[in-house]
């Protein structure tokens, strides 16, 4: 009887239905998703950046903000602003990817960025990380430069607006009054 009972038990066992595997955790969905979206930023009543973006998703919980295709224009600005390094005329960035943090205050873009000044400074990267607190930005991943009578071509880079130096590293390519040649 035991056989039997043992059997069974087996037979109900391998009938019943299976329960599913446990599905990984899932992010919760965004606290916002807009589409065509207009950014505007402001340090009192100083706009400080504006820019557009194809789709933008904002998760409140960690002020964690993702844009795609998106362009950002940092208005002329002047050095008590400090932001005098290429923003005397302005200057806009685009790219498809951007990822930022309002607490931190720092922004990621990739894919192909493009940076264009008002003074006729091309940047191409493809990647760069923008820190709004220390006011500057930084890349690892080779920077293309065009200007009206430059281009140069380094591995890495860094930038501070505050005090107006570039400087790049690694191998640094340099060619004077030759802008239009790539």
């Amino acid at each position: 009887m035991s056989v039997r009972l043992l059997a069974a038990c087996l037979l109900v066992a391998a009938c019943s239905p299976r329960r599913p595997a446990e599905a990984p955790p899932q992010q919760p969905p965004p606290q916002v998703v807009l589409h065509g979206a207009r950014l505007m930023s402001y340090e009192g009543e100083r706009l400080t950046l504006s820019g557009e973006a194809e789709q933008l998703t904002y998760q409140r919980a960690g002020g964690d903000v993702q844009a795609s295709n998106a362009t950002l224009r940092i208005p002329p600005g002047s050095a008590e602003e400090g932001m005098s390094v290429g923003t005397a005329a302005g200057m806009d960035i685009s790219a498809p990817n951007m990822e930022g943090s309002l607490a931190s205050k720092q922004l990621v873009a990739s894919g192909g960025v493009v940076v264009r000044t008002g003074e006729g400074m091309v940047v191409n990267t493809p990647r760069l990380t923008y820190d709004a607190i220390q006011k500057g930005a930084h890349g690892n991943e080779g920077v293309r430069v065009r200007g009206p009578a430059y281009r140069l071509r380094a591995d890495r880079f860094s930038l501070s607006f505050p005090d107006e130096t570039f400087n790049f590293e690694g191998s640094v390519e340099t060619v004077l009054g030759a802008a239009e040649r790539d």
